[in-house]
């Protein structure tokens, strides 16, 4: 993936999380996230009791999808198709490296059990951006490597 698109995905704090619930129905939901760029991985804290925690207690794994750049004000919009999975005891050290230097306010909120910490790994992924000079521009990981 190239570096202006990690660049904008370091650049932003929000995105909408859609997960397949158990019944095969989709829940969307706005979320904070932080990540890693190699390997491509994004983490997400959530309430045990929210809708989207359904499908991480449910099954080892569920689909999911995140899209960045959801305003009409950013002319650059990123959708990855994936998996989401609740985090192992050995994931938990990292995603506090990762999450909790991009959201130092929560490390208060995660010290409570009813929160719960998961990744979402994507497997496909597209980047628009509308704003260049020669108009839109369109990669996909169907482009060439991740």
């Amino acid at each position: 993936m190239n570096q202006d698109i990690l660049n904008y995905i370091e650049s932003q704090k929000v995105c909408v999380l859609a997960v397949e619930i158990l019944d095969g129905s989709p829940h969307g939901a706005t979320v904070h996230y932080a990540h890693t760029s190699d390997p491509l991985v994004f983490y997400f804290e959530t309430c045990r009791d929210y809708r989207k925690a359904e499908a991480l207690f449910g099954r080892t794994t569920s689909r999911a999808t995140v899209v960045i750049g959801t305003d009409e004000h950013t002319t650059k919009t990123m959708q990855l198709d994936g998996l989401i999975e609740l985090l192992s005891e050995s994931e938990i050290s990292a995603f506090n490296n990762i999450y909790l230097a991009k959201f130092p306010e929560k490390v208060d909120k995660l010290k409570d059990p009813k929160y719960i910490l998961f990744k979402f790994t994507p497997s496909w992924w597209r980047f628009t951006d509308f704003g260049t000079p020669i108009g839109k521009v369109v990669i996909s990981s169907a482009d060439g490597p991740a």
